[in-house]
């Protein structure tokens, strides 16, 4: 098997050369693993994102939209502003340029393709109860959970997803700091060479912790988006709109570390550990690409299934109530829950409801 390199010799849209004989059968069989991976993930995103749109909950929750303060609403329209712009940089500077120059996607255009990805899991936080909440002030058509699969939280549909600053943050919240976490490795491996595997990874990794207390910091604060219910004890601020459960970092930077992996351990062909088995598969030119991003794409999913998503099911099962100030500001909590619907929104009083459920409110005795 090939060594592996900081690829600081290998060009990013060079695709990698025919596969050696040094490659292992096996290899074949983990390209069809990560391959399948991948398709079943992408069939995953056209049947919710499609039965979303064609089902009729594909439309703008705009509840209480008006009773917001003017300072937030051009604060939400300022960042959708900025999302555009700086989506449109990114996908020229990592996926249209060298595609322009080359004639095919380079490895960064695959891995940035493949974060975005990553979108299909953004609302999956609310799987279990409602945890994360953002505000029907930005763009929004509601969200595609209850389209999901086995789906558990009642009126998920409402959920106001912003479409625009969330729709591309997967890219510049999510891509860019995995892509800068790799090229961090790679820097620390050239200052320090002959450090560790797990130093690498533990440095690396409290690096995004300090990126991440500033970033959620400053979005909790201007109330961009709020987690409405968190496990009081592991939580900073807790009853405040300002909540901000630690476990969050925890995941979250686990998440962006297992994308800087991804990302960063390649071998000298410039192949990723999953792509390695494509050059065994019977496929050329696009066909192999595609294989390729699959594979990338269906790796990235897993990690964040497993890092973030699965470990916020449990954290939903206990958590705390939802402070007051979120519960009574229909434009925070979008109708989801409250007084006015047929849902108690989340507190350790009350059952958790599940989709089938009329309502989680019971009589008390």
């Amino acid at each position: 098997m090939a060594a592996v390199t900081d690829l600081k010799h290998v060009p990013a849209t060079a695709e990698p050369p025919p596969a050696s004989t040094g490659l292992r059968s096996t290899d074949a069989a983990a390209g069809r693993f990560w391959v399948t991976v991948g398709a079943l993930w992408l069939a995953l995103m056209v049947y919710a994102w499609s039965a979303w749109v064609i089902s009729g909950d594909f439309k703008a929750n705009t509840r209480g939209r008006a009773a917001a303060p003017e300072w937030y609403k051009v604060m939400v329209h300022s960042v959708e502003v900025f999302a555009v712009l700086v989506t449109l940089y990114i996908l020229w500077r990592f996926v249209i340029r060298d595609k322009l120059k080359t004639g095919r996607l380079s490895f960064d255009a695959l891995f940035f393709l493949g974060c975005w990805a990553l979108l299909i899991q953004e609302p999956w936080i609310n799987w279990s109860s409602y945890q994360f909440m953002y505000s029907t002030v930005a763009i929004n058509f509601g969200s595609w959970t209850s389209h999901i699969p086995l789906w558990s939280s009642p009126n998920s549909q409402l959920v106001p997803l912003p479409f625009i600053w969330v729709g591309t943050a997967y890219l510049w919240l999510v891509a860019i700091p995995a892509w800068a976490g790799s090229k961090f490795m790679t820097w620390l491996r050239a200052r320090q060479p002959g450090i560790g595997f797990f130093r690498l990874l533990g440095t690396t990794f409290l690096a995004f912790v300090v990126f991440d207390l500033l970033l959620e910091s400053a979005i909790t604060r201007t109330q961009l988006f709020s987690y409405a219910s968190t496990v009081p004890s592991l939580t900073l601020f807790a009853g405040t709109r300002y909540q901000f459960p630690l476990y969050e970092t925890v995941s979250w930077c686990g998440t962006y570390l297992g994308l800087a992996c991804i990302h960063h351990f390649r071998d000298d062909r410039g192949r990723t550990l999953v792509e390695r088995g494509v050059d065994k598969l019977r496929v050329r030119g696009r066909a192999k690409t595609f294989c390729r991003f699959l594979a990338i794409m269906g790796a990235c999913q897993l990690v964040m299934l497993v890092t973030y998503n699965i470990p916020y099911v449990y954290w939903g099962l206990h958590a705390g109530p939802m402070p007051k100030s979120l519960v009574d500001s229909t434009w925070r909590n979008g109708g989801v829950c409250g007084p006015s619907t047929a849902y108690a929104c989340p507190t350790p009083k009350d059952p958790i409801a599940r989709i089938s459920s009329p309502t989680n409110r019971v009589a008390l005795h």
